[in-house]
């Protein structure tokens, strides 16, 4: 069991791991919930070894997990071409 001391430390560790990396400046609340998200998964790692690799390895995961429903330009194509055959069958 870890004393509050190294509890402490090893939040503010990181937190401070997580905003040295964090690059979306206009979203503080994100920034949060990743520190939350490492700070949740780093039961699963061994204390000793927690470092900056594994943190950004789960800031990777985090971010991620966000952007797996995320809409991209090939999805966006798509949808456009999908409008325009619904715009010409409605002509008829």
């Amino acid at each position: 069991m870890m004393s509050n001391e190294f509890k402490d430390e090893l939040m503010e560790y990181v937190s401070d791991t997580v905003g040295e990396v964090w690059s979306l400046t206009s979203r503080p609340d994100l920034e949060k919930d990743c520190v939350d998200y490492v700070w949740e998964q780093q039961d699963t790692l061994t204390y000793e070894y927690l470092d900056d690799e594994q943190i950004k390895d789960l800031i990777i995961k985090f971010l991620s997990n966000l952007c797996r429903d995320a809409v991209s330009s090939q999805d966006i194509e798509y949808m456009a071409q999908q409008q325009r055959g619904n715009d010409i069958w409605k002509q008829y």
